[in-house]
C-alpha cells in the first residue's frame, strides 16, 4: 500500500495539538498556574495553541537543513515532530489512575517527561521511517547543560531530539503570533540567552542563522500548511500490511487512551474490519487499507472534550451532541489525504443509518457502500460486547441479538450481521486476549 506518512500526519496534527492544549490546560489550572496568559517576554509560562506541531515540525526542519541534515533525515525529523507528544493520552489515563491512590495529586514535572518520553519513542518504533531515528522521542526534552530529565548533554543528544526540543521551547515560551520586528528580536533573544542551557551552540546558532522576520509571517496559521509542505520531499513509500497495521494500531492507540473506558475500541473495530476483510475475500491492499479505516475511524474523538469521553455514567443529551461531533471530525481530518478518499469514507461513516438517521450526513442506503456498512457493524459489535463504567459488556449471542432488532428496523445490514455472527461466535476470548496484551 502505498502511504505518504507525513501528510497522515500533517492531518491528525490538529486533533493532536487540540489534546495536548486541553490536557496543558487543566494541568495548569489545578495547580493555579498560569496557561498561554502573560506578555510575550515571560518565557516561564507554557503556550500551547492549534498548529503547535507543525510549527515545531516547519521550525526543526528549517534549522536541520541549515545544519546539512539529508532529505531523508528531514523528512523524518518533520514526522517526529508531529509524533514528539504521541504518547499524551497513554499518560493522561496513567496519570488518572495515579491520582486514585495519591488523594488526587497529579505526577511531579520530571515524571511527567520521563514517562511520556519513554512511552512515546517505545510508540514509534515500529513505524518504518527514511533514517536512522533511534531514541529521538526519548530525548526530545533534554537540556544542553545536561539539567533534562535523562541528564545528558547535547553531545550525547541525537541531533534531531535537540531540533525538537529548541523548536518545542521556542513555540511553547515565546508568542509567534505576531510578526512584528519587536517580537522577532525576543524570540531570537531567548534562544541567545539559552545557549549552552537549554540548547546547543550548533543547533542554537544553526537556528538564528535561519530563523528571519519573514519566517514568522510564515508560520502563520493561514501559512503554515503550504510552508511546511515547501520544506520536504514528498515521498510516497510502499507499506506492507503489517506495516499499515503497525501505523492503525499507533493512532488507534492515541485514540483509545484519550478515552479510558474505551481503551482496546479502535483496536478492536480495526481487528474486526481486518477479519470481515478476510471473510469476504478482500485483495491483500484493500484488506490493508480497510484495516486502517477500522484504526481511524474514532480519529476525530482528540477533539472532543475529555469530560465528555471519559464520563462515568451516560451523556445528557447535550453532551451526546457533543460526541456526535466526532464523526464529522473525523471526515474533516481524513477528507484532506490524497488517495485515501475510500479510507475517510469508511471511517467517517461508521455511524450512518441505512434509513437515513444517522450522522454526520444522514446519509441513506442508496449512498452507503458495502464497505461503509460493514465497518459501522464492526463498530457497534465492538461498543456491545465491551465493558463500561456504566454497563458489562455483552455476551456473542446478546450483540447479535441486539444487531439483528436494529437491522429489522432498517439501519444496519441484515446480512452483514449474519455474516458476523458466523466469524466472531467463536472467538471473542481470542481477539479480548490480543487486544489486551
Amino acid at each position: 500500500m502505498k502511504i505518504n506518512l507525513n501528510e497522515i500526519l500533517y492531518a491528525v496534527s490538529f486533533a493532536l495539538d487540540a489534546t495536548e492544549i486541553e490536557y496543558f490546560k487543566k494541568r495548569a489550572e489545578a495547580r493555579g498556574e498560569k496557561f498561554g496568559e502573560a506578555s510575550y517576554k515571560d518565557h516561564k509560562t507554557l503556550r500551547v495553541t492549534l498548529g503547535h506541531s507543525k510549527r515545531i515540525a516547519a521550525i526543526a526542519v528549517i534549522t536541520g537543513k541549515a545544519m546539512g541534515l539529508s532529505p531523508n533525515d528531514l523528512y523524518d525529523l518533520a514526522a517526529f515532530s508531529i509524533l514528539h507528544d504521541n504518547a499524551l493520552t497513554e499518560f493522561i489515563q496513567e496519570e488518572i489512575e495515579y491520582k486514585k491512590y495519591n488523594n488526587g495529586k497529579s505526577y511531579d514535572e520530571a515524571d511527567f517527561i520521563t514517562r511520556h518520553c519513554k512511552a512515546g519513542e517505545k510508540d514509534v518504533n515500529i513505524l518504518p521511517f527514511r533514517s536512522n531515528n533511534r531514541d529521538v522521542i526519548l530525548y526530545h526534552h533534554e537540556n544542553a547543560d545536561g539539567s533534562g530529565p535523562f541528564g545528558r548533554k547535547a553531545d550525547r543528544t541525537p541531533i534531531k531530539s535537540q531540533l525538537i526540543h529548541l523548536a518545542d521551547c521556542v513555540d511553547c515560551y515565546c508568542d509567534l503570533s505576531d510578526s512584528s520586528e519587536e517580537y522577532y528580536r525576543e524570540i531570537c533573544f531567548y534562544v541567545r540567552s539559552n545557549i549552552g542551557t537549554l540548547f546547543g551552540e550548533d543547533v542554537a546558532y544553526a537556528f538564528l542563522g535561519v530563523f528571519k522576520k519573514k519566517t514568522l509571517t510564515n508560520l502563520a496559521p493561514a501559512n503554515i500548511d503550504k510552508f511546511l509542505r515547501s520544506l520536504t520531499k514528498h515521498y510516497e513509500d510502499s507499506y506492507t500490511k503489517p506495516e499499515v497495521e503497525h501505523l492503525g494500531r499507533l493512532f488507534a492507540k492515541i485514540v483509545d487512551y484519550k478515552s479510558h473506558y474505551t481503551c482496546i475500541h479502535c483496536v478492536g473495530v480495526a481487528d474486526r474490519c481486518e477479519r470481515m476483510a478476510e471473510f469476504y475475500n478482500f485483495p491483500e491492499e484493500k484488506a490493508a487499507r480497510f484495516y486502517l479505516a477500522g484504526a481511524l475511524h474514532d480519529i476525530g474523538k482528540l477533539s472532543v472534550s475529555m469530560d465528555i469521553l471519559q464520563k462515568p455514567s451516560r451523556l445528557n443529551d447535550d453532551e451526546y451532541e457533543l460526541m456526535k461531533m466526532h464523526a464529522l471530525y473525523t471526515y474533516d481530518v481524513l477528507s484532506k489525504l490524497k488517495g485515501m478518499k475510500d479510507i475517510c469514507s469508511w471511517a467517517s461513516h461508521h455511524h450512518e443509518k441505512l434509513n437515513g438517521t444517522g450522522y454526520p450526513f444522514k446519509l441513506s442506503a442508496k449512498q452507503l457502500s458495502k464497505e461503509d456498512r460493514i465497518v459501522a457493524c464492526c463498530d457497534i459489535y465492538q461498543a456491545l460486547t465491551e465493558k463500561r463504567p456504566y454497563k458489562d459488556g455483552f455476551t456473542h449471542e446478546e450483540a447479535i441479538r441486539i444487531m439483528r432488532e436494529m437491522a429489522e428496523k432498517g439501519e444496519i445490514d441484515y446480512d452483514i450481521v449474519t455474516d458476523m455472527h458466523h466469524e466472531f461466535q467463536n472467538e471473542i476470548p481470542q481477539i479480548e486476549a490480543e487486544l489486551t496484551k
